[in-house]
């Protein structure tokens, strides 16, 4: 779904309203229910990416030439946002893909104590999500961003896999062990994810050159670039990352952080800290400090500023964020219950149940955006939309069909009843910014008060 955290199909939402610090306490003296998933699977101290007003901007490319989501893009977008598609562990606490990778782009915050090294990376080859691949190191690598992603191959930070279907099942089954997915929804997901368009950048034009919207600074940058360096065997920056292919060779190199890794693209890198395969470095001037003198390149000062600034106008994109509100996660969430029009008429129960559990996990998130008591009434309303919603699958289940398509009819009859007065509370809820600081300092309130 839509933001909040970040949610997919033009987001996704992380962790709905998951506070890291709030993970390790009990606030239900503040909320109508318990948080979404099983707290007490996730270690105290865990971030998720506390809930946001501007979530990363995701451009579809089916949107941006002005068609819409199909049925099989739809259902990778509601199955990114969904923890049941991966393994219990991950299910139970609520995460999903949308978890790591926020509309595509990646969670900078994202923090899993024990299992993350700094901020905006993780080991997936721990214990937490499957105990049978932890290989008793901690060996977090960092979360990459997916936008252009169909252009990336090969996937993987050493570059394992050629195939975004094969890595995006090796994801889900091996990294996270979950069940064998359904061939629709892989396919759905492969589908969705190579619809992610890259921000557009006016300081590139053709062939990965500068435009002189570009500083001073990172022109000078820009030839340092190109230039040959003895200290990396005479070749350049310029030799890996190829500024006409999308600052991409392909291959894999061993730039003494550890062993080969894939090269990644700089293209929107300023959204995307901290870097190497591992979220070594903090920000891009620790990345040409650590080329500076692994390759004893001689960079005086000034030379790596503009190094850094030429780094920072290739890794620039027009509005990286954009606001989340009601309407905006109402319009993902009506995407991700139109499927069930196709999964209904196919009578395929599995991906009815899908759509209806992922759908009213999403409805909860948006629930808690009025926590407090006095909104029992918003959030009873639409805690019944999910209830109406609970008995398409149900119906689906029992092999009764029109029934079925009826409560479906119903569901949207009762959204479409009580949209406006959920709207028109929507000034009382997290939405608003006011609202949204006073609820975050009450969760760390309530996390200071239980540790």
């Amino acid at each position: 779904m839509r933001p909040v955290c970040g949610c997919a199909g033009r987001r996704l939402a992380a962790a709905g309203l998951i506070v890291g610090a709030a993970l390790a306490v009990s606030i239900t003296t503040a909320r109508a229910e318990p948080l979404p998933g099983d707290a007490g699977l996730l270690p105290a101290g865990t971030d998720l990416g506390e809930p946001a007003l501007e979530a990363p901007r995701q451009i579809l490319t089916v949107e941006r030439q002005g068609g819409r989501q199909s049925f099989l893009v739809a259902l990778g977008n509601l199955a990114f946002s969904a923890p049941d598609v991966l393994g219990d562990p991950a299910r139970r606490a609520g995460i999903s893909c949308a978890s790591c990778h926020v509309g595509g782009e990646a969670n900078p915050a994202f923090f899993l104590p024990g299992h993350s090294s700094r901020p905006g990376n993780v080991d997936v080859t721990g214990p937490f999500f499957n105990p049978e691949a932890d290989d008793s190191l901690l060996n977090p690598l960092d979360i990459p961003s997916l936008r252009g992603s169909r252009h990336s191959a090969p996937y993987g930070r050493d570059g394992r896999s050629a195939s975004l279907r094969e890595f995006t099942r090796e994801v889900i089954v091996t990294e996270f062990a979950g069940e064998e997915p359904l061939p629709a929804v892989l396919d759905g997901l492969v589908a969705y994810m190579r619809q992610f368009e890259l921000l557009p950048n006016p300081k590139l034009g053709p062939g990965g050159r500068l435009t002189e919207v570009a500083s001073g600074a990172a022109r000078r940058g820009e030839a340092l670039f190109h230039e040959s360096f003895e200290g990396m065997g005479g070749v350049s920056c310029a030799s890996c990352h190829v500024p006409s292919a999308m600052f991409l060779d392909g291959r894999s190199h061993d730039v003494g952080t550890g062993g080969y890794y894939d090269t990644p693209t700089l293209l929107n890198v300023d959204f995307t800290p901290p870097y190497f395969h591992d979220g070594r470095a903090a920000g891009l001037a620790d990345v040409v400090e650590h080329f500076n003198r692994h390759f004893t390149l001689g960079l005086q000062a000034g030379e790596r500023a503009d190094l850094v600034a030429y780094l920072e106008a290739v890794g620039d994109g027009q509005t990286p964020t954009e606001r989340t509100d009601l309407a905006f996660e109402m319009a993902e969430l009506e995407i991700f219950t139109g499927l069930l029009d196709r999964t209904l008429a196919d009578r395929d129960v599995p991906l009815t149940r899908l759509v209806v559990d992922t759908v009213n996990r999403e409805l909860r998130k948006v629930a808690e955006r009025w926590y407090r008591a006095a909104d029992r009434r918003i959030r009873g309303r639409i805690a019944g939309w999910a209830v109406q919603l609970r008995r398409v699958a149900t119906l689906a289940e029992e092999g009764n069909r029109q029934a079925a398509g009826a409560a479906l009819a119903d569901y949207r009859t009762l959204v479409a009843a009580g949209i406006g007065e959920v709207a028109t509370a929507e000034p009382r809820s997290t939405y608003d910014p006011t609202i949204l600081d006073r609820y975050l300092r009450e969760l760390r309130g309530l996390a200071g008060a239980g540790g």
